[in-house]
């Protein structure tokens, strides 16, 4: 059978699929169908391919799409479900049958819904399995076991080759668990993984297999996401706490069984963590911490599910973390992971998230949450990166528009504008940033990693290529930067405009005089004297060339 698997992009709690990332569903869907001729595409390839070749001749289509938690995206724009029932209509018009193969299967009323009747197949159950045995004469609307899952993770890693930023910025999503450690008393009200039951973790034999085969297929990022909080995998305290004692020992055969399949990964990062355990088990999540930092490349971001810091909204949905552990377990990973590792970002660093609208919530909540920002600021602390997101999906309590607007302003314009700052001194290097985005004059890119920062590169740059950036100046949730080397006789205007410390016609003469024999020769003919000139050479001769 010739199938075609339509990637319209996922974008979950756990598990991120808008380019650079791909989620686990393209694999596992591969490695469901292995035998049978199967073709990748993305939403955004699909988009924009002649309608006569979007479905050849293919048998059938599975289409993958659902951003439950939708964002703001550099590049690449999630699959609607108007366009998913249209693709599929449209398949169906010309004798494609198609499945549907995302996260919207799990939602109440997804049954007699209109993204249901245009499908040929919409599985309640995980869509992998019900592939595989709709191949066999036999379909069927299950959850995989856990075989299945990590034989078909393996077997279908050869289909990320055909992402079009394979040889870019392409970073694999890999699962370790699904599900919630807190699943006995419920987890948080507004998250649906607590109902995928009681975790089992997979182990680092078979999650190994996986990155051997993906390094085989040409994965050079990988990102160990998909699970509540990485700091428990493999703990053994399942069912009996909340925050469950972590397991150093499971945590590093995990990390070594990737770095032995993947010794050459040039990033691997995790995702989310649950600061209660850590600040509950300092000890353990300690050494969980070292582990992270000794195996993952830097830039390393924990996702720290605090979402209010007001303690009757804590209490009424039953969230994560009190807002005194969270400031314990930001304190600790301060602490394992603060120095600046080889991509010019700390080795491993905390992410807050905040979430509006949830039962409890007053005035006094966006005043609890500043206090505590201010808090981490005071304490002289480093965090990645705040995200501010609005309920969805429960009975909450309506946000105030004025509240929710003058709280996130504040977080914008005071509080990620200092620790910015903080976080990467005028002239730090950031490694690797790969451009692709331009508007107007300025070239906008990303490293590849979690929640990677924003790089405005302040002069056209060619896109699809990697380019280390010194930082000049900083944004609200971005940073501007210049690209270097910068090769003094042959940049371009721009180029040379957007480093730091010339006068107005410190680049005309450039222009005009050069070519120079070197940073001497450039000084003299700017005329920088005594002091300016060891300064200029201090702060940007290792990065001017002018050969």
């Amino acid at each position: 059978m010739d199938i075609l698997i339509l990637d319209g992009y996922v974008d979950e709690p756990a598990i991120l699929g808008v380019p650079p990332y791909i989620s686990p569903y393209p694999r596992l869907l591969a490695g469901a169908a292995k035998g049978h001729d199967i073709s990748y595409m993305t939403v955004d390839q699909f988009r924009s391919a002649p309608a006569e070749a979007r479905f050849g001749d293919r048998d059938l289509i599975c289409i993958i799409a659902g951003a439950l938690v939708p964002g703001k995206y550099l590049r690449g724009t999630p699959m609607t479900e108007t366009e998913a029932i249209k693709a599929a209509r449209q398949a169906s018009r010309v004798g494609v049958d198609t499945l549907y193969a995302g996260p919207l299967s799990e939602l109440s009323g997804f049954e007699g819904s209109p993204l249901v009747k245009a499908f040929t197949h919409a599985p309640t159950g995980d869509a992998d399995v019900y592939l595989h045995g709709l191949l066999q004469g036999e379909p069927t609307s299950r959850e995989r076991t856990m075989a299945e899952w990590d034989q078909w993770s393996a077997d279908g890693a050869s289909v990320v080759s055909q992402h079009p930023d394979i040889d870019g910025p392409l970073i694999v999503e890999l699962e370790t668990y699904q599900g919630c450690v807190r699943f006995a008393s419920g987890g948080c009200a507004f998250c649906k993984e607590p109902g995928e039951g009681r975790p089992e973790f997979r182990s680092p034999e078979a999650i190994g297999k996986e990155v051997e085969a993906l390094v085989a297929a040409g994965v050079k990022h990988i990102r160990v996401g998909g699970q509540s909080c990485i700091v428990s995998y493999g703990t053994e305290e399942l069912g009996k706490t909340d925050t469950p004692t972590p397991n150093p020992t499971a945590v590093e055969e995990l990390f070594k069984a990737i770095r032995k399949a993947g010794p050459h990964l040039k990033v691997l990062h995790v995702d989310n963590a649950n600061p209660a355990v850590i600040a509950e088990h300092p000890d353990e999540a300690r050494k969980v911490l070292e582990i992270l930092v000794e195996h993952c490349t830097s830039g390393n971001v924990l996702a720290f599910g605090l979402e209010s810091a007001d303690p009757e909204v804590q209490a009424r949905c039953n969230l994560n973390a009190t807002a005194e552990q969270c400031m314990k377990a930001i304190e600790l990973v301060n602490e394992v992971g603060s120095e600046v590792g080889g991509t010019g970002l700390p080795t491993l660093l905390p992410g807050l998230n905040f979430l509006a609208g949830l039962p409890g919530e007053t005035s006094q909540t966006y005043e609890l949450n500043r206090q505590f920002l201010e808090k981490v600021l005071e304490k002289q602390l480093l965090v990645r990166r705040v995200n501010i997101r609005q309920v969805l999906g429960i009975e909450g309590t309506p946000i105030d528009p004025k509240l929710f607007r003058s709280f996130k302003s504040w977080v914008r314009e005071e509080f990620d504008a200092v620790m910015l700052q903080r976080l990467l001194p005028r002239g730090t290097v950031l490694i690797n940033v790969f451009a692709e985005k331009v508007d107007g004059h300025v070239t906008f890119g990303r490293q590849v990693g979690s929640y990677p920062l924003l790089v405005g590169i302040d002069h056209p740059f060619e896109l699809g290529n990697f380019t280390d950036v010194a930082v000049t100046a900083y944004g609200m949730r971005s940073v501007t930067g210049v690209a270097i080397p910068i090769v003094v006789n042959s940049a371009a205007r721009r180029h040379l405009e957007a480093l730091p410390g010339l006068t107005k016609k410190g680049v005309p003469t450039i222009l005009n005089k050069r070519p120079f024999k070197d940073m001497d020769a450039l000084m003299d003919a700017l005329d920088i004297q005594g002091a300016d000139r060891d300064e200029f050479s201090g702060s940007w001769g290792q990065y001017l060339l002018f050969d």
